[in-house]
């Protein structure tokens, strides 16, 4: 009897361990950027607090630099078909998909952190009807610094622009080039610096973070704070698999990722300025742009949102009629 009460014990302690084991949840999340980036450092700390805030019920791996091996234009589909769990996801890299979704990286529609944030705030209820359709939804998001042009050469108008070949990221910059005579390459990050040192690009358009990231100044001369854009990511979760998490965990997550979008926007104007800093130290000229310069650039991107909003709908025409109206723009 003593034996079978032993092995009846053994059974139920093998059990407990194995619905623990069972229970534990690990994720791994996609990045784009190097470990060091502020963008990567916010995941991480995401992570971290996720972790204890579950007691490791999930576990949230990162993958910096790509090292998953997808790329921008891809994540919107790999987080929908389960490729992915988790993701960071610019908004302006999966218009191909989702044009809707580049409203928030169209040129020059914000030129302060204010304007970043009513735009993205005007536009989330429609960002989560189209996340929805593609089985995923946004569980933070982060802002980057407004972004500029690295160049070997001064650019001190419209048509200093003409004939650079310029890496860029989204559609946004190639519809840019294609209006100023840029020859525009969209390109992921990780590949922008041999393409540099090859002299298949001589300028790049991203921002002062991304420069230091790059250490622009090695290959380039100037950076321009055209403003063009200050791109949104969100960090998307497959929504089958936030629906495995159990009720109070998924409380915890979602109370984790506000507290997370709000201090990730909030930290994006002091990492400009930290970046700006570096960026001077290490011998690159930060040329202003003029009035007469900004005027040009104004223009082009009234053009560009115009078509734009033409091609990608309802949805986005009414989003900016409602942020025109508001800043008068």
């Amino acid at each position: 009897m003593k034996k079978v009460f032993v092995i009846l014990v053994s059974m139920i302690v093998a059990v407990g361990f194995f619905s623990e084991a069972m229970a534990k949840t690990k994720w791994d999340l996609h990045l784009n950027y190097p470990a060091g980036n502020f963008h990567s450092k916010g995941a991480l700390k995401f992570a971290d607090k996720v972790n204890e805030a579950t007691n490791g019920e999930l576990t949230i791996v990162l993958h910096p630099g790509a090292s998953l091996g997808f790329k921008g234009p891809e994540l919107l589909r790999a987080v929908a078909e389960s490729a992915l769990v988790i993701a960071e996801i610019p908004t302006g890299m999966v218009e191909g998909d989702a044009p809707t979704l580049a409203l928030t990286a169209q040129p020059f529609v914000s030129t302060n952190a204010f304007e970043q944030r009513l735009l993205y705030q005007l536009s989330k209820p429609v960002y989560a009807k189209i996340l929805k359709k593609f089985n995923q939804m946004t569980l933070y998001t982060s802002v980057w610094p407004f972004s500029g042009i690295y160049t070997q050469r001064a650019i001190k108008s419209e048509g200093d622009l003409k004939g650079l070949k310029m890496r860029v990221y989204d559609g946004t910059g190639l519809n840019f080039g294609k209006s100023t005579g840029i020859a525009a390459r969209k390109m992921p990050f990780s590949e922008v610096y041999p393409a540099m040192k090859a002299g298949l690009l001589d300028s790049m358009y991203t921002s002062s973070v991304s420069g230091v990231d790059a250490k622009a100044w090695e290959v380039l001369k100037f950076f321009t704070p055209i403003n063009i854009v200050g791109p949104v990511n969100m960090i998307n979760v497959n929504i089958g698999q936030f629906n495995k998490l159990p009720k109070d965990v998924q409380a915890i997550v979602l109370e984790i990722s506000a507290q997370m979008e709000d201090e990730m926007w909030n930290l994006a104007g002091d990492m400009d300025r930290k970046s700006r800093a570096t960026l001077t130290k290490n011998g690159m000229t930060i040329d202003p742009v003029s009035k007469e310069f900004r005027q040009e650039l104004n223009a082009i991107g009234k053009t560009l949102r115009g078509q734009w909003a033409k091609k990608a709908g309802a949805d986005a025409q009414s989003i900016l009629s409602e942020y025109y109206k508001i800043t008068g723009k």
